[in-house]
């Protein structure tokens, strides 16, 4: 049985620059589009495939808590 992730690059069980890229998209699109998050998304998305979380799963950890934070302010 294997460990790696069914999101990694077979040969290095490290994901790809394009599934990161894919998965980071995905996250912004989940935010509402919400900018200046870029590094954030990437590094979400980095840290999720190696972890062999999809991404009907990721849930926002860090969007969610910005989004809520970010809209109080703004109230």
């Amino acid at each position: 049985m294997s460990t790696k992730s069914p999101h990694t690059t077979a040969s290095t069980g490290i994901p790809s620059e394009a599934e990161i890229r894919d998965y980071a998209y995905h996250l912004y699109d989940q935010s509402g589009f919400a900018g200046g998050r870029d590094l954030d998304n990437w590094l979400e998305a980095k840290a999720c495939l190696s972890s062999g979380i999809p991404k009907a799963e990721s849930h926002l950890r860090l969007h969610q808590n910005s989004f809520k934070t970010h809209h109080q302010k703004t109230a």
